[in-house]
C-alpha cells in the first residue's frame, strides 16, 4: 500500500491538454509505470480518481516496447505510430 501523500498525480486539466507522448516522458521521469489521474470537486474540493495511466498499456495499445530507460527512442516511435 502507498500514502495518498506519496502518489504522483496527474491532474485533469493537464491531462486534457496532453500528448500521448507529455503523458509517457511525464511517467518516465517521475520513474512510474502508473499515474492516477485526479480531479478536485468544485463543491468540496475533494479528489476524485478520474483515471489511470500504465506505460505497459500505453505500450500495448500503440504496438510499441516502452522501456524506463528507453524515453527518446521510445517517444520517437510513438510519434511515428500517431503519425501512420
Amino acid at each position: 500500500m502507498t500514502h495518498a501523500d506519496d502518489l504522483d498525480v496527474l491532474h485533469l486539466e493537464d491531462v486534457e491538454k496532453a500528448r500521448v507522448g507529455d503523458i509517457v516522458v511525464t511517467l518516465k521521469r517521475l520513474g512510474r509505470q502508473h499515474a492516477l489521474v485526479m480531479e478536485p470537486s468544485r463543491v468540496s474540493g475533494a479528489k476524485a480518481v478520474r483515471g489511470i495511466f500504465s506505460l505497459t498499456q500505453i505500450g500495448r495499445q500503440l504496438d510499441v516496447v516502452i522501456e524506463p530507460h528507453e524515453v527518446m527512442s521510445t517517444f520517437a516511435r510513438i510519434e511515428a505510430v500517431l503519425g501512420s
